[in-house]
């Protein structure tokens, strides 16, 4: 049950690291930083209109559903366990009752 849980999420990870990778912008290297603070001041003393709208690479609804279907499948994990370690228990339970019994008629 172990393995399934650890490769559950193993794999979700895996699903979901390329696209977080994906969104993030590139390293700046030593000779861009002077470019970046010399652009930096220029935006800061004229306005620079954005043009067209900036789409997201993954919509809402999918991550939201994505999530969600985490989230029960992990519930749903969760409870089938707790059933088998229930179950151990109640055989247990009956075994050792079983036990007294016998050792109450010798």
């Amino acid at each position: 049950m172990r393995a399934l849980i650890a490769a559950l999420v193993l794999g979700c990870t895996m699903l979901i690291t390329p696209m977080a990778l994906a969104d993030s912008p590139p390293a700046p290297d030593a000779g861009a930083s002077e470019t970046q603070e010399d652009a930096a001041e220029e935006r800061a003393t004229q306005f620079v209109g954005v043009e067209g709208p900036e789409a997201e690479s993954i919509s809402g609804g999918a991550l939201l559903l994505a999530a969600y279907s985490v989230v029960w499948a992990l519930l749903f994990l969760f409870l089938m366990r707790m059933r088998g370690l229930q179950r151990q228990t109640a055989e247990e339970l009956e075994r050792l009752s079983a036990e007294i019994r016998a050792s109450e008629g010798r």
